[in-house]
């Protein structure tokens, strides 16, 4: 594979992405996940180190899928209206956007995980900030891209082959968002520490992803990494062989 490209060069497409999302919705994805990686380094949990959640696992919806297989999207879901549907982590939607995240990971393009990622529309309808755009893209757009890559780097750093298992989620943990909570004008499910598997030489592995939100009654990523950083570097939440565990409960 090919060295991915710069930092700078990184930033300069997240702008371009974040047009994309605004004039044409959801990214469609349809390259193959299971990639050799190249080896970066890259800063993960606290500078370049990947930490271990130590909670009890809790009951969960177990989504194996086949890294073959995509769906289309031709409707920006910020364009839908809100529900208080809880989302299922076994639905089509879900499983296909934890493919391009897959697939945003193992090639180390955020392109390739925006149908992932919680869309600007719907962002706007939600957050009551001073400029809600400017957030999304220079905080939760910037921080997805940079999450990606080191998620990337890290998988690259383990060798082999790495081949797309499937994701946990903890949805009896959820917990539904109320409006005036956490800036926000629309309520919405919340939940934290879901897993994305894969394995690695017949050894399975996982990461955190840090928050899924609801949109119109499925789920999105809205931080891989952390929510919060001192640095604007990415983060690898929670690294683990294994499955892994999941976080407490709560957070918006």
């Amino acid at each position: 594979m090919t060295r991915s490209v710069p930092r700078s060069t990184r930033l300069a497409l997240t702008v371009v992405v974040t047009t994309l999302v605004v004039a044409f919705g959801f990214l469609a994805v349809s390259q193959s996940p299971s990639q050799t990686l190249t080896s970066r380094t890259r800063s993960s949990r606290i500078h370049h180190h990947v930490t271990i959640s130590s909670s009890t696992t809790t009951s969960t919806e177990v989504a194996p899928q086949q890294a073959t297989s995509t769906t289309s999207t031709t409707i920006d879901p910020g364009l839908l209206p809100q529900t208080t549907t809880l989302p299922s982590s076994t639905s089509a939607t879900f499983q296909a956007a934890m493919v391009s995240l897959w697939q945003g990971i193992a090639t180390d393009s955020i392109g390739a995980a925006m149908p992932s990622f919680f869309t600007l529309d719907s962002y706007l309808a939600v957050k009551s900030l001073t400029d809600d755009s400017y957030d999304y893209a220079h905080r939760l757009l910037e921080h997805f891209a940079l999450d990606i890559e080191a998620a990337h780097a890290l998988i690259a750093s383990q060798g082999g082959d790495p081949t797309y298992l499937g994701v946990r989620v903890p949805t009896s943990e959820a917990n539904w968002v109320t409006p005036g909570t956490c800036y926000n004008k629309v309520g919405y499910w919340h939940v934290p520490g879901a897993r994305l598997l894969y394995s690695i030489n017949g050894v399975e592995h996982s990461i955190g992803i840090f928050s899924l939100i609801s949109w119109h009654g499925e789920w999105y990523v809205v931080h891989l990494g952390l929510a919060n950083r001192a640095t604007n570097t990415g983060v690898v939440d929670s690294a683990a062989i294994g499955p892994g565990t999941f976080p407490p409960p709560g957070g918006c």
